[in-house]
């Protein structure tokens, strides 16, 4: 590869909500798409608020190709976190406009951003989603398959599909 350029890889972006979580979510679908199209989504998932007593979040596992480097991708998840009104110095377990985080990134292995997501192993709510998304991908390292790992996850049971989808993913162009 010629320097200076950029090879496109398949972003996988955790989405969550917990304050009017279907307006919010289309919002940011919204962004996305205007800004990588190609969007592809999971279902939509509602689970417990983690780490304190909130209202359910509802969740979901976007995928789109991008040649942003992680760096650059999550500084523009983050803007679109605070275009909703998320503040950034907002503490960690209360409720959240918007909460978007890099769950990977290609098969890139990086620890600022971490990449993979440490979430994706121990969270139903960023697992869930990802397995329905794209249940035959296998982590940068990992010979098991996403789904593998779903159907063997403890807290499976905490996770509910919200069918039919109340956020509607735009489609691929």
């Amino acid at each position: 590869m010629s320097p200076g350029v950029r090879r496109f890889r398949t972003a996988y972006v955790g989405l969550g909500s917990n304050v009017d979580p279907a307006r919010h979510l289309a919002l940011a679908l919204d962004q996305l798409d205007r800004q990588f199209g190609g969007l592809e989504c999971s279902p939509v998932c509602q689970s417990p608020a983690a780490g304190y007593a909130g209202p359910d979040y509802w969740n979901l596992c976007v995928a789109f190709e991008t040649a942003l480097p992680a760096r650059a991708l999550k500084t523009c998840l983050k803007q679109i976190e605070q275009s909703l009104g998320r503040q950034p110095d907002e503490p960690r377990h209360v409720p959240k406009i918007l909460d978007a985080d890099l769950l990977l990134l290609g098969d890139e292995i990086a620890s600022e951003p971490p990449l993979p997501h440490p979430e994706i192993l121990t969270r139903a709510y960023v697992l869930g989603p990802m397995a329905m998304l794209v249940p035959d991908l296998r982590l940068p390292g990992s010979p098991v398959r996403l789904e593998d790992l779903w159907r063997r996850f403890e807290g499976r049971d905490t996770l509910r599909v919200l069918l039919p989808d109340s956020v509607i993913c735009p489609r691929p162009r």
